[in-house]
């Protein structure tokens, strides 16, 4: 449904409420029940009644267990989510208006609505824009706290990226897509031998209940300790080099509907089911390369935007009559150190390493044209397209290719690690009516 992408924002927010303390003067009020305790933060009852609702209301209902276990899980779910907000506030990390608005018109363009259009279905949905905007803000404090958190974390060396480029080169068949479903058992840090025996007795029961063909999306919804529980544990398409080594290994020759586990890593134990496959054969991949070359003025208190501009008009008007030539121009007036001395020649580039303001007007060059006066994020500029041409970018791609897949393996592992910690180290305290879950 195109409506997907609304719900998800739907389905996977929270509303974090604090105590506040009523004042002698002000009339009565019904205090809510508070559902989970999260070091100085509360979780009420309303925030898991509000999401039960919408999950009921958009999934379908032969993936879900019981409100009482779904009740579990959103809490579940709704501390690690107050624990990443908690830690975007220590780090001080926020979003702009600007940028919430942003990401609503993206939501709302990727469903074919306007905006008055998606606030018509909110409210048919019960739900105010306002709350929607929070709902979109606290999303995007969470994605970017995880980012600020888990990025530094990463390290991929250019011997990781020759060894997979290798790899996606000389063994195209092992170019593989898998559509997989996941569980998680959590195993916590240090845990006793009997902990880990428990985990892999219920990640054993689990998997003898999906081979007998219980529904894997509902199983996952019940009993997975991850954050796509709540998605019937759906991961969606991923490269089989993206995912860990150690899932990789074990789904190369796995065949669709597949089970697979029990697999222990750092953070539990994992149980996948192939949902689909697919594969492609290897293909030539042709780039465009620019070979231009500029001449940069910088603005700062005393050259304005004005002042460089004008300068700028004037050494295109002497170029072009004949008074000088490019290069003369470019190692007399140009403020751009790596390339005057070379008469302002950039070399042959694709034309994606250009600041957006410098490649957009490159990009409406003809061969041996000159443009007007420019502005980039680094000053004035005059251009000249020199030529362009068509390169064999196949091994270029597959490097760029190989190095996000290496990423983001290493930040999902990374991720689940980070999330460990973060309730290791914090105050957690189930209240309400999922306490004895």
């Amino acid at each position: 449904m195109k409506l997907l992408k609304l719900f998800i924002a739907l389905n996977l927010s929270i509303n974090v409420a604090l105590f506040t303390p009523i004042s002698a003067h002000a009339a009565p009020k019904v205090i809510e029940q508070v559902a989970a305790v999260v070091n100085n933060n509360v979780i009420l009852e309303s925030d898991v009644n509000d999401m039960l609702k919408t999950i009921k209301a958009s999934a379908d209902p032969r993936t879900l267990p019981s409100d009482k276990v779904l009740r579990k899980q959103i809490i579940d779910r709704l501390i690690v989510e107050n624990l990443i907000l908690q830690r975007a506030a220590k780090a001080k990390i926020t979003i702009s208006d600007d940028e919430i608005t942003g990401a609503i018109d993206g939501i709302a363009a990727e469903n074919g609505m306007t905006i008055d259009q998606l606030r018509s279905r909110l409210s048919a949905m019960g739900i105010s824009y306002s709350t929607y905007r929070e709902r979109i803000h606290n999303d995007m404090l969470i994605e970017q706290a995880r980012m600020h958190e888990v990025r530094p974390r990463i390290k991929v060396s250019p011997r990781e990226v020759e060894q997979l480029t290798k790899t996606m080169t000389n063994q195209p068949t092992n170019n593989i897509d898998v559509k997989i479903s996941h569980i998680l058992i959590s195993i916590p840090e240090k845990a006793s031998k009997q902990q880990v025996d428990s985990a892999t007795n219920k990640a054993m029961d689990i998997i003898n209940r999906a081979k007998k063909g219980e529904n894997f999306a509902k199983l996952a919804t019940s009993y997975s300790n991850d954050d796509l529980a709540l998605k019937g544990g759906s991961m969606g398409w991923r490269k089989l080099n993206e995912l860990p080594t150690i899932f990789e290994e074990r789904l190369i020759r796995a065949a669709k509907g597949s089970v697979v586990g029990p697999i222990r890593s750092g953070v539990g134990i994992h149980i996948i089911k192939v949902d689909d496959t697919r594969s492609e054969a290897p293909k030539k991949i042709t780039l465009q390369e620019v070979n231009a070359r500029h001449i940069l003025i910088k603005t700062n208190v005393l050259v304005t935007d004005q002042v460089a501009k004008q300068k700028l008009t004037d050494i295109r008007k002497a170029i072009t009559s004949g008074a000088t030539t490019f290069t003369a121009a470019a190692k007399a007036n140009s403020e751009d150190t790596g390339s005057k001395d070379n008469g302002g020649n950039l070399g042959w580039n694709r034309p994606e390493v250009y600041d957006n303001g410098f490649k957009s007007a490159l990009l409406q060059l003809k061969k041996g044209e000159i443009s007007q006066p420019i502005r980039s994020s680094y000053g004035w500029h005059l251009i000249q397209l020199i030529d362009t041409r068509q390169t064999d970018g196949t091994n270029m791609v597959k490097k760029d290719q190989a190095y996000r897949l290496i990423f983001n393996r290493k930040f999902a592992e990374e991720a689940q690690v980070w999330i460990q910690e973060l309730k290791g180290d914090a105050y957690i305290k189930i209240t309400g009516e999922g306490k004895n879950e």
